[in-house]
């Protein structure tokens, strides 16, 4: 069914447009006038300006940026990373490839887990920064820190190994830009079901059986009378 056309007469001032065309200068004009203002402010500005990078490098980044990746450890310096693959098996580009190592005698010290691994890769060429494997992460071992210069001149050094991931781990530590841990969000159990009466059950069962043997009560005068026509 077609809806109907409705038709909207517009007053003069709606056909010629002009208080509108005003309306869209002011706001232009209001927000020029404020940016203008601002440009003579001292100081890191609040507001969108032209930042003269890489000369100024005083800009904060956000806590929550997804920028270059990283393996985090312990207060022991111990490697926190387990090794168990959920990083690799969430990310939608497919970009982490981990091989599995199990830790020998001696290595306490430098493996928190009896697990760890022995290779650890990640490919920024194919990486989107969603950071589903830093929220997939049970050890809080990957996270995606603030660096965000990830220019680089050949393939292979796009492709971040273990020793490189560390190394940022390090100097994000160094320089004081690591990210506070993240609260995990709390697991509610589902609430009991309710338990049924049986009596209940058993009336509803009563009901349901009763028209159903009525109905069948009420065919059978109906077959009597159709097999005596027959015999007539």
């Amino acid at each position: 069914m077609a809806k109907p056309v409705v038709k909207k007469e517009y007053t003069l001032s709606e056909r010629i447009y002009l208080w509108e065309i005003l309306k869209g200068m002011k706001l232009t004009w209001g927000h020029f006038w404020f940016n203008f203002k601002a440009c003579w402010r001292p100081g890191p500005h609040t507001i969108p300006t032209c930042w003269q990078y890489p000369e100024d490098r005083t800009r904060e980044i956000s806590p929550v940026f997804r920028g270059e990746h990283m393996l985090q450890k312990d207060d022991k310096g111990r490697e926190t990373c387990i090794a168990c693959g959920m990083c690799a098996k969430i990310c939608p580009a497919k970009c982490i490839t981990i091989k599995k190592g199990k830790r020998k005698e001696g290595e306490e010290d430098k493996y928190a887990a009896k697990t760890y691994p022995a290779a650890f890769e990640v490919d920024l060429l194919r990486c989107i920064f969603c950071g589903f494997c830093e929220d997939a992460c049970p050890k809080n071992a990957i996270v995606l820190g603030q660096n965000f210069e990830l220019a680089r001149y050949t393939k292979e050094e796009c492709i971040l190994d273990k020793r490189k991931l560390l190394m940022n781990y390090r100097k994000a530590k160094e320089e004081g830009k690591l990210k506070p841990p993240r609260k995990r969000v709390p697991v509610v159990p589902a609430p009991p079901k309710p338990e049924k009466d049986e009596k209940a059950d058993e009336g509803a069962e009563a009901k349901k059986g009763k028209p159903a043997v009525a109905g069948k009560a009420k065919k059978k005068p109906a077959e009597k009378a159709e097999s005596n026509e027959k015999e007539e």
